[in-house]
């Protein structure tokens, strides 16, 4: 059996060449134009497919298509006939091309309803085959205000493109939107069993295992394994790593593909993607020192990461050190987006706290509310927390001391005796402050937060930084109490004391 794939491509350029031949025929423009509107319209479809990964497996689909690869195979060669020069000789032979060229044009029209009948079919049978094996379609969506990120299939230019205007709204539990899934690779479960092996535990986390693996090309990935579980888990997690498959950029880890089949444990499922050798930054940096150098790399990658995340109006929710994976290069990369959003608009209020404790901004744990800040406080923090190892002395292990700790030591002008200089040249030192005073704003109240883009710019010296003042959350802290504990006790925030903190756990020591 041909590849239904290679076969959609070969259509594909047969199109182009249809399309480039009619600009410059000399005989039976219309029946030429008529023919290539036609072919155009199909090739755009069959690409579309393809992107899916729904064109494939079925013989029946890869003999229509190989019917019409011959059909348009002869339109191009009477297309082509039209662009000879005409000669007394040929006028006649014009007559019996024009004749050609409608049959031709009526040929492809029935060889087309039959490969859309074949990709229909096969479409529905995959369908059918995957909700009788247990697979749950993706679930309903509560209106909560939020963007679920299921509905968006076009994030890489703006993750709400999709959802500006009800027509190209894709519904939930349709075929489309389940067709989705297959623009992620499908690995095999024999591969992905071969390629995990329990001695290369990588990670370990309430809802999954990591393992280091290596694929049958010799690929070295990450693959996360997730036990048999709800289907509303599952459609959870598929919402997430969709998300995440459809983000290109160099600071994010990239998704490569996924498997499902029968477990040990059950129905379970796995996702596979870059293999990030130096592990987790929060590894890092607990076990060793970094120069100056290594750390500005990483801070500068971490922010191109979040502003790239911002264009696309996703907030990412948890941006952490144990989030953040360093390549061989020790590039950094963001991962994780197990509680990530895509926002409609500028904000949004949940009825959970989503994030990690210690890197939740005061307006989220207070009133819910979801916006970019989020990030760039998250951010903020990742930043001190990283510059704290070059410290001379050990600081405060807790988040929301250590935050304290570096405001009250900026406030004293006293910054520039704290660093190893073991870990920096002299020259190096602005630098270094000018990096934590990014970090203290972003810590800063929610209306004196810059943006993502700001940022970058501050970092590199190219926009000045505001006089930063001490946020009010920190107004009235002591170094011997908790923030997080004293905000929980003022009346404005007492009510959401009970609040649900939603915390993802997966702790990397590759």
């Amino acid at each position: 059996m041909a590849d239904p794939v290679a076969t959609v491509e070969r259509i594909v350029k047969i199109g182009l060449k249809i399309k480039d031949a009619v600009d410059t025929v000399r005989h039976n423009e219309d029946e030429c134009r008529d023919i290539r509107k036609r072919v155009l319209r199909f090739s755009a479809i069959l690409s579309q497919l393809q992107q899916t990964g729904m064109v494939n497996g079925s013989s029946a689909m890869s003999g229509a298509l190989e019917d019409l690869e011959e059909t348009l195979e002869q339109a191009l060669k009477l297309v082509a006939a039209c662009q000879q020069r005409t000669t007394i000789r040929r006028l006649i032979a014009a007559g019996d091309l024009a004749k050609q060229l409608r049959r031709v044009k009526d040929d492809i029209l029935n060889k087309v309803m039959l490969a859309s009948f074949a990709i229909n079919a096969h479409t529905t049978i995959v369908l059918l085959t995957i909700q009788a094996s247990g697979h749950p379609l993706p679930r309903q969506v509560q209106d909560t205000g939020m963007t679920e990120i299921s509905h968006d299939i076009q994030s890489t230019h703006d993750a709400r493109s999709e959802l500006n205007g009800e027509k190209n709204r894709v519904r939930p539990g349709s075929e489309q939107h389940f067709a989705i899934l297959f623009s992620l690779k499908k690995f095999g479960l024999s591969e992905i069993k071969t390629a995990m092996d329990d001695k290369n535990i990588i990670g370990m986390g309430g809802s999954c295992r990591v393992y280091k693996g290596v694929l049958n090309d010799g690929k070295v990935v990450a693959i996360k394994k997730f036990p048999s579980s709800s289907g509303s888990t599952w459609a959870r997690i598929y919402d997430q790593q969709l998300l995440a498959s459809k983000l290109e950029h160099k600071n994010i880890v990239k998704v490569l593909g996924y498997g499902r089949g029968v477990q040990e444990s059950g129905n379970g499922y796995q996702w596979v993607e870059e293999y990030m050798p130096n592990g987790s930054l929060d590894k890092i940096t607990r076990e060793s020192q970094l120069a100056w150098p290594s750390i500005f790399r990483i801070i500068e990658g971490v922010a191109q990461g979040v502003h790239y995340l911002h264009e696309q109006h996703v907030v990412h929710m948890d941006v952490k050190p144990s989030n953040i994976l360093l390549d061989s290069d020790m590039n950094p990369k963001i991962t994780d987006f197990n509680i990530s959003v895509v926002l409609q608009d500028d904000e949004t209020t949940h009825q959970d706290i989503l994030g990690t404790m210690g890197y939740i901004p005061p307006e989220c744990f207070a009133e819910g509310i979801i916006s970019m800040m989020n990030d760039v406080y998250a951010f903020g923090a990742t930043v001190i927390n990283t510059i704290r190892v070059m410290c001379k002395n050990e600081q405060p292990s807790d988040e929301r001391l250590l935050y304290s700790w570096a405001w009250d030591v900026w406030e004293a002008g006293q910054m520039d005796g704290v660093f190893d200089p073991k870990l920096y040249k002299g020259s190096q030192l602005r630098e270094i402050i000018r990096c934590v005073e990014v970090g203290l704003l972003c810590l800063s109240d929610r209306g004196d937060r810059p943006t993502m883009a700001d940022v970058l710019e501050m970092l590199h010296g190219k926009k000045r930084l505001p006089i930063l003042k001490k946020p009010a959350y920190m107004e009235s802290e002591s170094e011997s109490e908790s923030e997080v504990e004293k905000v929980i006790e003022r009346p404005r925030y007492r009510k959401n004391r009970n609040r649900k903190s939603l915390c993802t756990t997966v702790r990397c020591n590759r």
